[in-house]
């Protein structure tokens, strides 16, 4: 399996997860510097949720050649699909909010359907 379209379509997912959150977020304590906005969003437990998506975009971007990538893809379509309750209420909350987070979620998931 082509992995260049699943790490894309992630990346793009996360991105548009962050945006989003960076814009709740700032409603709340004001605009804040790149850099600033970093460090809340390693630091501040609000954004805890996150963790599963990151985590399995930086075990893909590690993968080595030849590596068994199913186990991976097989965890991130379990990760997007509705259950996993340490990441799914809030991820569900902004595809029904963002139609940019929804476009990214369809992305992705087209992309984990792939041979």
């Amino acid at each position: 399996m082509d992995l260049a379209p699943v790490r894309s379509a992630l990346l793009t997912l996360h991105r548009e997860l962050v945006d989003l959150e960076r814009r709740h977020y700032e409603k709340t304590h004001g605009r804040m510097a790149s850099a600033d906005f970093l460090q809340a969003l390693i630091n501040e437990p609000a954004f805890a949720w996150l963790a599963p998506l990151t985590t399995l975009i930086v075990r893909l971007e590690e993968l080595e050649e030849g590596e068994d990538a199913g186990v991976l893809i097989a965890e991130a379509r379990r990760l997007l699909a509705p259950g996993h309750r340490a990441f799914h209420t809030r991820y569900a909350e902004h595809v029904q909010e963002s139609p940019e987070v929804a476009f990214a979620h369809g992305a992705a998931v087209r992309a984990l359907r792939q041979p």
